[in-house]
């Protein structure tokens, strides 16, 4: 993760970090997060209240054969409470240098197997500094949220979930090359708030049919409209999904289902980007056997998910994993699957300025990337390696090794042709990556906790037009080589709590257009902490102190690929209360 300004991030794993990370798919409850018309996850359109949060799952490789199309390098997964465990009112109030925030919530039992709560919540996040002038970025952020979640049972065997948000978010944009189809051509330093807002329901019932066997039905709708200075998209997205699973003879357990997805997209058309309305459709069936070959000492997973979509028609994603439980406290495990990622609808229909060229005749000639009609999926074959050794009740090691094979990887490939210079979208780029994680966990006492993570990434990619090597030596360098994180949790008092967190991160290279040029922005290695103090006054009460970037007082974190100017983040101290009643 990386903070390119107040409201936008780089949430990537294992490699293609970006403000569009296209090779990770984002969940909130089973719904998909992920935007067709770009690829990639609008971090600045989600703000669920993180009391409301029971866990994030994050799976770490391709996740195609459960979770379908874009779970290429990896999935997360958030999901929220059930009703039933948050009855009773929450207000929280937040302040500081950069942020201010309030939310309240209200949960009550509504029947006697029927639970609900509602929430609203606010918060203003501030401005940063631009990395070379250090002026103000005008990056605010203010996202406003309100929302419900119904769970109920109709007996022991039969519970339903009925949920939905609404929100309203603002945000300002530094704009630092906004071209224009008329003199002056190039307005700089360009400031303008855009808005996004949006709404989702989900509805879930899930039947237990005895002897392990269940069926779960899933339908959402969701709808987002986020508007720039630049480009206006309009997205309304029906979802219907069943799963029903069931265990077969000694030694199987079955997981099957098959779903139907359909996405209408409106947008505006300018100077800047032009997309064409359309409707697109989704099909999909899965099985997954869990295959017991030795009971609790050998397991092997076998499945694949079969997808049909407009753009490139029919999909498989098979996978297969097996681990090897040589004793209680220790496993190894061996897995490959296959992954794809298909084309963004930019990608294939867009239109999208990148700049413009003078002309003899002192004409400014705009250079376009244009979508492909041909573009087809990107493509992955992932092979992975592991060992978890539970040492002792209080210490607990993980180590993970992964060799990733990728072909038809996204690029910009220019074309000369009589009407002038543009690029396309094209499938002109494969390569590999590899690398390994270990992680290790330790209780040390009741009171104090530690959790350590190391990772190292390599990423090479390889590209059939020499044009294109600009934008690769980018990509496989915006991937830190080597990083290190460090939690530790201190408890001296059952009512104070210490909690610090270090984070290092080997050096990246970014392209970007900055205020003076475009060319590669070298971020140097880094050393980030974070610290906060948690003290519970009295039951309910809660009041917590935070520091965010203690050793700088701004540094530059990412630089985005879509002409956000590099911005470096402002350290950030703040306080919280909390009362639960």
């Amino acid at each position: 993760m990386a903070k390119i300004n107040s409201g936008k991030w780089s949430v990537s794993t294992r490699g293609f970090g970006g403000l569009k990370s296209n090779k990770l798919l984002v969940l909130i409850d089973g719904r998909s997060i992920y935007s067709p018309a770009y690829s990639g996850v609008f971090w600045d359109m989600q703000n669920t209240m993180l009391e409301d949060v029971e866990r994030i799952e994050v799976i770490r490789g391709p996740g195609g054969t459960l979770w379908g199309a874009n779970a290429v390098n990896g999935v997360i997964n958030i999901i929220t409470k059930q009703a039933r465990d948050t009855t009773g009112s929450l207000l929280r109030i937040s302040g500081g240098n950069q942020l201010f925030g309030a939310a309240g919530r209200y949960g009550a039992k509504l029947g006697e197997n029927t639970h609900g709560r509602a929430y609203v919540s606010y918060d203003n996040y501030g401005s940063n500094s631009l990395y070379e002038t250090k002026q103000s970025t005008q990056d605010k952020w203010r996202p406003l949220q309100t929302g419900f979640r119904f769970d109920g049972e109709l007996d022991e065997e039969l519970a339903w979930t009925l949920q939905g948000d609404a929100y309203r978010n603002e945000a300002e944009q530094f704009v630092s090359f906004l071209w224009l189809p008329d003199p002056p051509y190039l307005s700089d330093g360009f400031q303008d708030s855009s808005l996004h807002r949006g709404a989702n329901l989900v509805g879930r019932i899930h039947k237990h049919m005895g002897a392990g066997k269940s069926l779960t039905f899933k339908a959402y709708y969701d709808y987002a409209r986020r508007s720039e200075h630049y480009y206006q998209l309009d997205f309304d997205t029906l979802d219907l999904d069943l799963q029903y699973e069931a265990p077969w003879g000694q030694c199987h357990n079955l997981t099957f289902g098959a779903g139907y997805r359909s996405v209408w997209g409106k947008f505006s058309r300018n100077f800047q980007v032009a997309l064409s309305d359309r409707q697109d459709n989704l099909y999909n069936a899965f099985i997954q056997d869990e295959i017991a070959l030795v009971p609790e000492k050998l397991l092997l997973t076998l499945g694949t998910k079969y997808e049909h979509n407009d753009y490139t028609g029919s999909v498989w994603q098979p996978s297969g994993r097996i681990v090897w439980k040589p004793q209680t406290r220790h496993a190894f495990w061996l897995s490959a699957a296959s992954a794809v990622r298909t084309p963004a609808m930019v990608e294939r229909q867009g239109k999208v300025l990148l700049g413009a060229y003078p002309m003899p005749d002192r004409r400014m000639e705009p250079l376009y990337v244009f979508g492909n009609a041909k573009y087809g999926n990107e493509k992955l074959y992932a092979y992975e390696a592991g060992y978890r050794w539970q040492a002792t009740d209080r210490l607990f090691f993980d180590a993970t090794t992964f060799y990733y094979d990728y072909h038809n990887v996204q690029t910009l490939t220019p074309e000369i042709t009589s009407s002038g210079l543009h690029a396309n979208f094209t499938n002109n780029s494969d390569g590999d990556s590899y690398g390994f994680e270990l992680t290790a966990d330790w209780k040390a006492t009741e009171q104090l906790n530690f959790a350590l993570a190391y990772s190292y990434f390599k990423l090479d990619l390889q590209g059939n037009l020499p044009a294109v090597v600009s934008q690769i030596d980018s990509r496989t360098e915006s991937t830190p080589r080597h990083q290190i994180t460090l939690r530790g949790s201190y408890s001296p008092l059952h009512n104070l709590q210490f909690n610090l967190w270090g984070r290092y991160r080997d050096r990246t290279v970014n392209y970007a257009i900055t205020e003076n040029s475009d060319r590669d922005i070298k971020i140097n290695a880094t050393l980030t902490v974070d610290a906060n103090i948690v003290w519970t006054l009295r039951s309910g009460l809660e009041l917590m102190l935070a520091a965010q970037n203690l050793l700088d007082s701004q540094q530059l974190n990412f630089v985005s690929e879509y002409g956000t100017p590099p911005t470096e983040i402002e350290h950030s101290i703040y306080g919280k209360i909390t009362w639960r009643f």
